[in-house]
């Protein structure tokens, strides 16, 4: 568990209380008032809610399949600048939960063979599951060259691994794909996308700071409780929900991940 290089956390402001919260909570002095499930809605809130997470925390958001080559896919070079709901500019985080949303919809619909065709990725077709993955990242979050992409790019690469765990073969792939979509349903999967975002962002801002103040070990077990409460609680609330057929090519692929986006904050008592 670690942070982005380069970051320094903001300061002042809300951000002042936020920290001292979060230092009682790793320490274990704040008493019983400062609890896991109040310290993230407060760091959600800090970072502006919806509003703030989808905007970004870094700088520009990567490809869409919106402006595409064939089957949608832009590539890996002509990474296109995500516009939202109202024209406003998106961040990384939304474009990538964009094209893993449209993706898994897709290998859903017609099998992972041609989902892989309709993105421009046919060379990979029937190769090794590791060559596979990386390729599916690179498709989706582009390269980490912002802080806000470097955290999309961590987040999805988490998710793969999570659903991809112990794939060898293309066969393997297109089975566990199915399988958690199945299990939890595409928006499910983007929710934990979403979680895992979250949970990298208080990691970038808090783990150094705790690091120096409690050490390693009580720093990674306050993470620990971070993360845990972030994930149980989204597969408690979220995992059922359907998503109903949307062109995630297009505007509805945007507001959809959005909507996921608001309601993964709601779960922590966040309003839009």
């Amino acid at each position: 568990m670690g942070t982005s290089s380069g970051y320094k956390m903001p300061t002042g402001g809300n951000w002042t209380p936020l920290k001292n919260e979060a230092t009682d909570f790793v320490q274990g002095t704040g008493g019983p008032e400062i609890t896991v499930d109040d310290l993230v809605a407060n760091f959600v809130r800090v970072h502006g809610g919806f509003k703030g997470l989808s905007r970004g925390s870094g700088g520009s958001a990567p490809s869409l399949n919106a402006v595409s080559g064939p089957g949608g896919s832009s590539g890996h070079g002509g990474r296109a600048r995500l516009t939202g709901t109202g024209g406003r500019s998106r961040s990384a985080v939304i474009g990538t939960a964009q094209n893993l949303g449209g993706f898994l919809s897709r290998v859903s619909q017609v099998g992972l063979e041609e989902a892989l065709r309709e993105r421009g990725l046919g060379k990979i077709v029937g190769k090794p599951a590791a060559e596979i993955a990386d390729a599916l990242l690179d498709e989706f979050a582009g390269p980490a060259s912002t802080l806000d992409n470097a955290l999309a790019r961590e987040s999805l690469a988490d998710i793969r691994d999570e659903i991809l765990e112990g794939a060898k073969t293309f066969e393997d792939v297109e089975k566990q794909l199915n399988a958690v979509i199945d299990q939890i349903g595409v928006f499910g999967i983007l929710a934990s996308f979403f979680g895992h975002y979250i949970f990298k962002m208080f990691c970038r801002n808090f783990y150094e700071e705790w690091l120096k103040k409690v050490g390693d070990t009580k720093a990674t077990n306050g993470l620990r409780q971070i993360k845990d409460y972030i994930t149980s609680s989204l597969r408690t609330k979220l995992a059922t929900r359907s998503i109903a057929a949307v062109d995630w090519k297009k505007s509805e692929g945007i507001r959809l991940s959005e909507e996921v986006l608001r309601e993964t904050i709601e779960v922590f008592g966040v309003t839009a």
